[in-house]
């Protein structure tokens, strides 16, 4: 049977939901994308302002139920952000005598590293790396003779209210965790092949406001960090020595950028428009580009150079940022490294859609990742509306209404009094007969008796007289 998938990205600029459907033979089918502007809600891809966050999370996941005629309860999500970073830790154990190691000493090694402690963060994930077994070097121990036993691993650690935050996020949006994806190993999975991640790869994902490199050997996972840089620096860069709007500078970056400049080929006298009828020479303006560009690269080369002669299927940039031209060749040009690729999606479509989408534009990488891995149904048939005026019919008698979710759904106040004698005949013809009740006579007060004692003295006495 097929599942309605529904993912979010929460992006330093906005919140994007897509929701597709999943067939029992893998298959996807893309329904539906949905996109709120939310400045000030994300930074560095963590979640800063929770009640923003909140209203663009409902937001995107209201306009997706409209148009898609379903009930969203769950959702599936992705974690990133600056403080996302694997953390090297070894766990030794030396056994009594020599024996073959077995499944329950491997997994007594992985328990102890889960009790690892960092200050102000908590461990997402763990990527063994190998096992040291005696003096050899191997990704499975277990069968091995030996008394001694050393394991490795990678521990993906990120700041305890990372995880925290988008929880609250979701259920002020009055949404369900279908689960919650580590993003960098969401996109190796989705983007990289298997032989690219057996030979030695970096996945670059260039974003907004960070910059997450994820560094692959013997399809191993070695080194993962995310550099608090990215596209948006260089668009505060145009903005800031051009004195223009923000928009006016990402339009100027998208048309004009490179990540590479050659003075030879860059004639003095083209120039580009500005607002207020200015001009600035294209030579300054590409220069503003890549000089900013030129960092971001810098701290990327600073991540990957260790393992460069071992990346055999070189870097590989995504994301936004990865749409910039001359990539390779800022690279090459920069610090002699030429196997650079863009990738944006896999090269092969592996969903449709009837949705008129950009992938390029759009770089909806995560999303789709997001959806492919998910297996839980994250909609459901919208539950029924209480009915609100049950207990105010049983208080008042004279309050008539409609209520919800039966008839046309018109409230209406107590009922007034109606001045039409064929109203008021018609509606008494409606009502049950009543059983005929005595008049009841009714007594005089002690006033009136004290009254009636007194006149009937003073009638005494002039009888008497």
């Amino acid at each position: 049977m097929e599942k309605n998938i529904v993912a979010i990205e929460l992006g330093s600029s906005s919140i994007r939901a897509m929701i597709g459907q999943k067939m029992p033979d893998g298959t996807l089918h893309v329904l539906g994308y949905e996109k709120e502007v939310a400045p000030d809600s994300v930074q560095k891809g963590v979640v800063y302002n929770i009640d923003k966050t909140i209203q663009a999370i409902a937001a995107v996941v209201k306009r997706i139920e409209e148009r898609q005629k379903v009930f969203v309860n769950k959702v599936y999500v992705g974690v990133n952000g600056q403080s996302l970073r694997t953390v090297g830790n070894v766990i030794r154990r030396q056994l009594d005598v020599k024996v073959a190691i077995n499944d329950e000493i491997v997994d007594n090694l992985n328990d102890e590293n889960r009790t690892q402690q960092y200050p102000g963060a908590e461990i997402l994930d763990v990527v063994p790396q190998e096992f040291r077994v005696g003096s050899h070097l191997t990704t499975t121990p277990v069968g091995i003779m030996s008394d001694r036993i050393e394991g490795c691993y990678k521990n993906i650690v990120a700041r305890r209210d990372l995880c925290e935050n988008i929880r609250r996020c979701l259920q002020g949006a009055k949404l369900e965790e279908a689960g919650v994806f580590i993003t960098p190993l969401l996109l190796s999975g989705y983007l990289l092949t298997d032989l690219e991640k057996r030979s030695g790869c970096a996945l670059v994902d260039f974003g907004a406001e960070t910059t997450t490199i994820a560094i692959y050997e013997k399809n191993i996972l070695r080194h993962l960090v995310v550099i608090p840089l990215g596209g948006n620096n260089i668009t505060n860069d145009i903005a800031s020595i051009l004195h223009i709007e923000h928009d006016e500078a990402e339009t100027l970056k998208r048309t004009y950028g490179s990540a590479y400049v050659d003075d030879a080929l860059m004639a003095d006298t083209r120039t580009v428009s500005l607002s207020n009828d200015r001009h600035i020479e294209e030579r300054r303006l590409a220069s503003i580009i890549e000089a900013r560009q030129q960092e971001i690269l810098a701290n990327v080369w600073a991540q990957v150079k260790d393992y460069s002669d071992r990346l055999l299927s070189g870097i590989i940039f995504t994301g936004g940022g990865a749409n910039m031209r001359d990539m390779a060749l800022a690279f090459n040009n920069f610090f002699g490294f030429d196997k650079v690729h863009v990738r944006i999606l896999p090269a092969t479509p592996d969903y449709t859609t009837n949705l008129k989408l950009d992938p390029q534009a759009n770089t909806l990488a995560t999303l789709i990742a997001m959806l492919r891995r998910g297996e839980e149904q994250c909609t459901d048939e919208k539950p029924a509306e209480p009915d609100l005026f049950d207990d105010k019919q049983k208080e008042d008698p004279t309050f008539e209404g409609t209520p919800s979710g039966n008839g046309d759904g018109v409230v209406k106040g107590p009922k007034a009094a109606t001045t039409d004698a064929a109203s008021d005949v018609a509606e008494a013809e409606l009502q049950p007969e009543a059983e005929a009740k005595p008049e009841k006579v009714k007594k005089p007060g002690w006033g009136k008796k004290f009254w009636n004692r007194l006149t009937g003295i003073a009638e005494s006495l002039v009888e008497e007289h």
